[in-house]
């Protein structure tokens, strides 16, 4: 997709979008910016995420978001950085295997768009810890088993 908006999207990430009053991933953000169907369904108050009819943005109150993590008024998922990772037994038993994997898959790797679409999952996972980029259940860097044909989710959400 092109860079530059084609819409009037003004976020400049994805994450909570004060206009919508919505979390957007990674891919909600970028159909936003770049698809005017999906920007003038949010615009409505219709679009994926929001429920039902709200009032148009410039009519709703500028409330504080409530994370939907830890349910706290104004945190948009940091909270996820106080995850503990696994002990360093579990992760290094952890890795032996993924790498066994990986190897026994001929060194297998996926799509351009099948890493995105892992890593959007990732990012909006309550176990993802956003400062280290990684899984508090298994340890690993989601940035590099979201490539592996062999890697999979530990709670099979990819």
């Amino acid at each position: 997709m092109d860079e530059e908006n084609k819409t009037p999207c003004e976020c400049p990430l994805a994450g909570y979008c004060s206009r919508h009053k919505i979390n957007k991933n990674l891919h909600y953000h970028r159909l936003c910016q770049n698809h005017e169907g999906y920007f003038n369904a949010w615009e409505e108050g219709r679009g994926p995420g929001q429920k039902g009819k709200a009032k148009k943005p410039e009519q709703q109150k500028d409330s504080q978001p409530q994370c939907k993590f830890c349910k706290n008024t104004g945190c948009n998922g940091g909270c996820r950085n106080n995850n503990q990772l696994p002990p360093a037994t579990e992760m290094a038993k952890n890795l032996g295997t993924a790498t066994k994997d990986y190897i026994k898959s001929g060194l297998k790797t996926v799509s351009e768009e099948e890493i995105k679409q892992r890593l959007d999952i990732c990012g909006d996972c309550e176990h993802y810890i956003p400062h280290s980029a990684r899984c508090k259940l298994c340890g690993c860097f989601t940035k590099f088993k979201a490539k592996l044909k062999s890697g999979g989710c530990p709670i099979n959400k990819w």
